[in-house]
C-alpha cells in the first residue's frame, strides 16, 4: 500500500503534540533557518505575508517572555 503525501501532510496535522518538556541541547543555526524558510513559505491572504518572526536563544530573556503569559510558562526552559 502506498502512503500519499497527502496523507502524511494530515497525519501531521491531526497528531501533534503540544511540547512542555525541553532536552538542553541547543537548537542549530541549520535547523532555525530552515523552519524560518517553511514559516515563511506559508500562504497569506493576498500575499500580504504580514509576519515577524523573532529567534531567541538567550535563557534569560526566554525565562522574561515565559512569564508575559501565564500560558507560556512551559517556555522557560526552552533551548
Amino acid at each position: 500500500m502506498e502512503i500519499k503525501k497527502e496523507e502524511i501532510q494530515m497525519e501531521s496535522i491531526f497528531h501533534r503534540i503540544s511540547v512542555r518538556k525541553y532536552k538542553e541541547n541547543e537548537v542549530e543555526q541549520e535547523k532555525i533557518e530552515l523552519l524560518l524558510r517553511a514559516a515563511m513559505a506559508a500562504p497569506s491572504a493576498c500575499n500580504q505575508q504580514p509576519w515577524e518572526f523573532y529567534v531567541v536563544t538567550d535563557k534569560n530573556v526566554i525565562r522574561e517572555l515565559s512569564e508575559a503569559s501565564p500560558y507560556a510558562k512551559c517556555a522557560k526552559d526552552a533551548p
